[in-house]
């Protein structure tokens, strides 16, 4: 072995080994789960990856390596040795089934964002904490209980959001870190998103949100590719691990238990995982689809068009260029000699010139097919619209002798596209309006009582198929004629409009309000159990209580709510019958109340 690979080999051996150490000490410290059992134990997915990337020579003491960072980390935490060899024993076993399967994954060019590799990858990482899991027990005397599945799914989850991780950034494909490199801010700012939700969702234990972090890594997935997912998860698994660490959390909100918690967070992961890993390889092969099809797409093209339209040559050595009878006739001129070049260029209108020579310098410059759309100004000063399509000759040496290229007259398709263009976006507009004032409530800007019975009648179909929940609540301006008499019917609009502004911004983004009379609204709240729909309305009622009514001479004002939940066979009328009858029983005991039906 040569000098310099056995540098290479002991650095990857050193470095391997300290990474894996490094994340085994945080993640024990970070364990709340039973018999020592770390929530995520990332040091097997370094073991894996780093097995991975290790050249054949370098694997045996990359492995020796791993081992011994292992006993150390497990020893330092336990103090039991013969404890922490048998640990030592599973992680190893656990590298060498995840590796052994996953040995000939492709990753040159496109990473193992495939949807074959993904599936390949998945069983390799189950298979190799199942071997794992089966050792531990069967050393420990544990049994395959709560010990055997707590070491299942901890070391399934360091393989699938580490390796993913490493692969993607040491062999990037079309959707991993070269997409992200494009744009560093926007990378960061998408995973800032990430950070924030997960701080938002895991570090306050009020709101069950933990759908908030699905929603940030798939958008992370669908903006940064295989970055964006296998980045965002591990954000999401540092910081749910901190929170249940200090026992705080939306995972607290179980009330279950330490063990069950961590159970439940680790199931959370794998769902997160499930739905971004193949999303990933799906945008990795679209973009893989889409470049073959816009090759194939200007290679037919071009094939028809020269079979249409004009043609022409550039003879790059003595800067001679042929035109085609088509081409002369489309610059309205007779046939003739060929124009010099800086004459057929400044047929060009001059705001498209710079288009046209920037287009074939670059095609000189990469040897690439190019094209463009441009206009030109004919001799008779007509404007045009013109295609073209070009590609490089080359020498036998490999340098470039001339360009051909097809010439094409689209003024009639241009112009039809523009006049369809119009069209469609005034006709769009126009219906986007008349749709907007036939469900509006002129004077709130809200849904009017047409469109929230309609929405609410699509919601009560939708939770009968669904077996869904579905609640609606009603409330009244309390002594709204009371305004009117004292202050008229203008104020009185000013009212409702502002508490129709409160309403619309205190509820939720999937929930909708609308006008149904005078003074009476009506709030539809699709998929929410009557708990949730009880403090969506609360948080509506006590919006409008601490209305600031100046600079009106108003004092405060209040409203009154009756709230209904969908049970059984019931239609719109009765549901809305319910909520009315909790809404007078509101009124009868004091107004600025939110009751619930019975």
């Amino acid at each position: 072995m040569g000098s310099n690979n056995l540098r290479r080999t002991v650095w990857i051996a050193v470095l391997a080994g300290l990474l894996y150490f490094v994340l085994a000490v945080i993640a024990l410290q970070l364990t709340r789960g039973a018999d020592g059992i770390a929530t995520v134990w990332p040091s097997s997915g370094v073991a894996v990856a780093a097995l991975l990337l290790a050249m054949p020579g370098e694997r045996r003491w990359v492995l020796l390596s791993l081992a011994c960072a292992s006993f150390l980390a497990n020893f330092a935490w336990s103090g039991a040795a013969i404890a922490s060899l048998g640990q030592t024993v599973a992680n190893v076993a656990e590298a060498l089934v995840a590796f052994w399967i996953m040995r000939d994954i492709q990753r040159r060019n496109d990473s193992f964002f495939h949807i074959a590799a993904i599936l390949r990858f998945c069983l390799a990482a189950v298979l190799a904490s199942l071997t794992s899991a089966a050792i531990v027990s069967l050393l420990t005397g544990h049994g395959f209980g709560h010990m055997f599945l707590s070491w299942l799914t901890t070391v399934a989850l360091g393989i699938m959001i580490v390796v993913p991780l490493i692969m993607n950034f040491a062999h990037p494909g079309p959707g991993g870190t070269t997409r992200a490199k494009r744009n560093a801010a926007s990378t960061a700012l998408v995973l800032l998103l990430v950070t924030v939700t997960a701080g938002g969702v895991f570090l306050q234990s009020t709101y069950p949100l933990l759908f908030l972090p699905l929603l940030s890594v798939l958008f992370a997935t669908y903006i940064l590719g295989a970055t964006g997912a296998t980045c965002s998860i591990l954000i999401i698994a540092a910081i749910g691990s901190v929170s249940i660490w200090q026992g705080r959390g939306s995972i607290g909100l179980l009330d279950a238990g330490p063990a069950t918690e961590v159970l439940f967070f680790q199931f959370y992961l794998f769902t997160l995982l499930i739905s971004a890993l193949p999303l990933a390889a799906l945008m990795a092969m679209r973009d893989r689809s889409f470049a073959e099809v816009e090759r194939g797409k200007r290679w037919l093209e071009m094939s028809e068009g020269i079979a249409k339209v004009g043609h022409w040559r550039l003879e790059l050595a003595e800067q001679r260029l042929f035109w085609s009878v088509e081409v002369f006739h489309i610059h309205g001129l007779d046939p003739g000699p060929s124009p010099a070049l800086d004459r057929a260029v400044n047929f060009y209108h001059p705001e498209d010139r710079a288009l046209v020579e920037g287009t074939l310098s670059r095609s000189l410059e990469t040897l690439k097919p190019s094209e463009f759309e441009a206009r030109i100004v004919r001799s008779d000063g007509e404007i045009r619209y013109v295609y073209s399509c070009s590609e490089v000759e080359l020498r036998e040496d490999g340098k470039p002798a001339a360009i051909f290229g097809i010439f094409q007259d689209v003024t009639s398709r241009v112009l039809a596209a523009m006049e369809l263009a119009s069209a469609r976006a005034r006709a769009e507009a126009r219906a986007d309006e008349a749709i907007h004032l036939a469900e509006t409530d002129a004077l709130t800007e809200i849904a009017n009582r047409r469109k929230a019975l309609s929405f609410l009648e699509a919601e009560i179909g939708r939770a009968a198929v669904l077996e869904g929940s579905l609640c609606v609540a009603v409330l009244d301006i309390d002594r709204f004629k009371q305004i009117n008499d004292r202050f008229g019917h203008a104020v009185g609009d000013q009212v409702i409009r502002r508490v129709a502004q409160v309403c619309a911004s205190a509820i939720r983004g999937t929930d909708l309000v609308g006008r149904i009379g005078g003074e009476e609204f009506l709030i539809v709240l699709p998929a929410t159990s009557p708990e949730m729909a009880f403090a969506v309305a609360e948080r509506v009622r006590r919006a409008v209580e601490a209305i600031d009514w100046e600079p009106l001479d108003l004092q405060q004002v209040t409203v009154s709510m009756g709230l209904a939940s969908l049970s059984g066979n019931m239609d719109c009328a009765q549901l809305m019958a319910r909520a009315d009858r909790a809404l007078y029983r509101a009124k009868d005991e004091g107004r600025n109340l939110l009751r619930e039906a019975g």
